[in-house]
C-alpha cells in the first residue's frame, strides 16, 4: 500500500537524520526515511494511466472505430487538452511559496 502523508519539514528530516527515535513504529519511521518528498511547488497530481486510456479511448472513437462510441468528445488536440485540463485530480498542486 503506498499513501501521501503531511509531514512537518523538520520532523521528516529528523527522522531522516534518526534524529528522532520512534520506538514504538519502526516501520512507520522506515517508511518515513525511505519515502520521496514531492518537489515545492509540484503540479497537481493524477492517475496518468487513466488518463491515457481516456485519450487514446477518444481518438478511437474519433476515428470512428467499433466499440467507442461513448467517447466520440475527444477528436483533436485541443480535445486532448481539454480532457488533461479536467482530469481528476488526486493530489492537489503545490503553489511552492
Amino acid at each position: 500500500m503506498q499513501i501521501v502523508i503531511d509531514i512537518n519539514e523538520k520532523l521528516y528530516y529528523r527522522i531522516k537524520n534518526y534524529e528522532v527515535k520512534v520506538v514504538d513504529n519502526i516501520p512507520m519511521a522506515s517508511a518515513i526515511n525511505d519515502g520521496i518528498p514531492l518537489p515545492k511547488g509540484h503540479g497537481r497530481l493524477g492517475d496518468l494511466d487513466a488518463l491515457e486510456t481516456e485519450i487514446v479511448s477518444g481518438i478511437r472513437a474519433g476515428n470512428y472505430e467499433e466499440g467507442y462510441e461513448n467517447y466520440g468528445h475527444i477528436n483533436d488536440m485541443d480535445d486532448c487538452l481539454e480532457t488533461v485540463r479536467f482530469a481528476e485530480t488526486i493530489i492537489e498542486a503545490d503553489k511552492g511559496e
